[in-house]
């Protein structure tokens, strides 16, 4: 599935793979211009303050040695780039991909924790991951150590699917004592990053892996987590992105379950076996709707980045599909069919048929008296 190297593809992964340039700001650039090509042409009139751009012979060496390696590159506005990621406001520009690319498109939830496991967390973690994954769900996660690790060997275990999201360039192995596991995960699923090849993984870049890990699942659980892991900003970035968080409990003296305590005392779903998650588990995430009021930092993690509150009138919300402005609509009050209608500025049948596939993807509900909500 190598995609060929064009001068408009060169051209976006040269914009991707300049300092600086994040989602919104691509974004910008590219409703501004009719296309890439146009944009590094007019590099240095559009402003002063951008800095030099990627080199095309940067680019090329990335690609080659991707595609030496078996992968694939995935840009925004492709047609394999997975879809649940391409609505979110701060989605990667790029992915590399080691392994099946397709798993991407597959229904996801991720399971992340504690880097310093329990030995009955991680147990727990690995038969829950393994449970799910044989209801056919691609059990999603960072390749840590700890609880990532176990949710990984989970889903090998029983035959079933994993992506695991790396901070660094996909062809660095962190930890080294998880290079078999990602070589299975390869056979089995697929291996990610949306940083370039040869990036080595840093602090902050685990934090950027965390908005891909969320972002991708239906639904996020956290295992053991301490009350500042960064496992919370998964659990945060899945919140604002409009997806299912669900928490395991565990003992009070044990600083490792300070963490999915807390989320479960403001809101998050309590879970104690496989079914819980699957238990009415939706077709897809949910449409993702801009915020009224950002989170900030709910669970009080530590500081990562947020291009999208910087410009929030940049207009994801300006530039909601039909599907996404529908769900933002609905609420737990059911509304009336023609209030929908004044409401979204559609249709009768184009309401319809949105509404008909929200339901069939488990994100709405139909009432008895034909109002709607949210599922």
């Amino acid at each position: 599935m190598n995609v060929p190297n064009t001068p408009e593809m060169l051209a976006k992964l040269r914009i991707a793979r300049t300092q600086g340039i994040g989602p919104v700001t691509y974004r910008k650039l590219m409703q501004r211009y009719e296309n890439a090509v146009d944009i590094i042409t007019d590099w240095h009139g559009i402003s002063a303050k951008f800095p030099p751009l990627a080199k095309e012979s940067d680019v090329l060496r990335e690609l080659e040695n991707l595609h030496k390696a078996g992968g694939v590159l995935l840009m925004q506005g492709d047609a394999d780039y997975p879809a649940q990621l391409a609505e979110l406001p701060d989605a990667p520009l790029t992915l590399s991909v080691l392994g099946a690319a397709e798993t991407l498109a597959k229904r996801q939830v991720a399971i992340v924790g504690n880097r310093n496991a329990s030995a009955a967390g991680l147990s727990w973690s690995k038969t829950l991951s393994a449970q799910i994954a044989r209801a056919d769900v691609v059990m999603t996660s960072g390749l840590a150590r700890g609880i990532d690790t176990a949710a990984h060997e989970g889903a090998l275990s029983a035959n079933g699917l994993t992506v695991a999201v790396v901070a660094g360039g996909v062809d660095h192995v962190y930890p080294r004592e998880n290079a078999k596991l990602r070589d299975m995960i390869m056979q089995q699923g697929c291996v990610i990053s949306e940083m370039p090849w040869g990036m080595a993984p840093t602090p902050n870049l685990f934090l950027r892996r965390n908005r891909i890990i969320a972002g991708l699942s239906i639904g996020v659980v956290v295992s053991e987590a301490t009350r500042h892991s960064g496992s919370l900003t998964t659990a945060e970035y899945a919140l604002n992105y409009g997806r299912e968080v669900w928490a395991v409990p565990g003992s009070p003296a044990d600083p490792r379950s300070a963490g999915p305590n807390w989320l479960l005392k403001n809101g998050a779903t309590l879970i104690e076996n496989a079914e819980d998650v699957l238990r009415d588990l939706p077709a897809t995430p949910a449409p993702y709707v801009l915020r009224a009021v950002p989170q900030g930092d709910l669970f009080g993690a530590v500081e990562h980045e947020r291009e999208l509150a910087k410009d929030e009138d940049d207009a994801v919300g300006a530039a909601m599909t039909p599907a996404q402005r529908v769900f933002g609509l609905l609420g737990s009050q059911p509304a009336s069919f023609d209030d929908l209608v004044r409401q979204s500025g559609l249709d009768e049948p184009g309401l319809s048929g949105i509404l008909v596939e929200l339901e069939l993807d488990g994100h709405a509900s139909r009432e008895g008296d034909g109002r709607w909500r949210r599922a």
